[in-house]
């Protein structure tokens, strides 16, 4: 299935570890985890079509947080797109007029260096968070899957054919 701003949710969504129906349409297969949503409703989890076809909005349930943009985007990262593998905040990036693509977490191989790195990150990022220690922290070979993740997480972002980051810890 493709999202339009969630490049990999088979390897970087959370999924259920087991095959059980979805809470929608009760469906069988491994779908996303709706233990991270937020709500009026609880569901345990969602096939990729319920989500796609925007069921969770009836459900008054979020995957993730949206501000700026149209209503018909913010509604497309609200309720059509996997939430973000954060352990934190599920706010979607939106840079230059539009939201960013989630491509995967990061590591050093996804960048040309120290400074391509912290050139992918905010002013506001840059300025209150201790860039050095976060190269420091970014694991050197590409993160396969949200298991591989660390503590430390780094999510890489593209929109327009540039990268954007924002970063979280356990």
């Amino acid at each position: 299935m493709k999202f339009r701003y969630f490049r990999d949710p088979d390897n970087f969504a959370f999924k259920i570890e087991e095959e059980q129906q979805c809470s929608v349409c009760k469906d069988v297969g491994r779908w996303f985890d709706a233990g991270g949503f937020f709500g009026v409703n609880e569901i345990d989890c969602i096939c990729d079509n319920c989500l796609s076809e925007e069921k969770l909005e009836e459900l008054e349930i979020e995957t993730n947080e949206a501000f700026e943009g149209t209503d018909e985007e913010k509604r497309e990262i609200i309720y059509k797109t996997p939430a973000l593998p954060t352990w934190q905040g599920n706010r979607w990036p939106y840079v230059v007029g539009g939201y960013c693509v989630f491509e995967r977490i990061a590591s050093k191989e996804d960048f040309d260096g120290k400074d391509d790195f912290v050139g992918s990150f905010s002013n506001s990022d840059t300025k209150n968070s201790d860039m050095e220690w976060l190269w420091d922290s970014l694991p050197v070979k590409i993160i396969k899957n949200v298991n591989e993740g660390a503590d430390i997480s780094v999510y890489l972002f593209s929109r327009n054919g540039k990268k954007h980051c924002t970063w979280d810890s356990s």
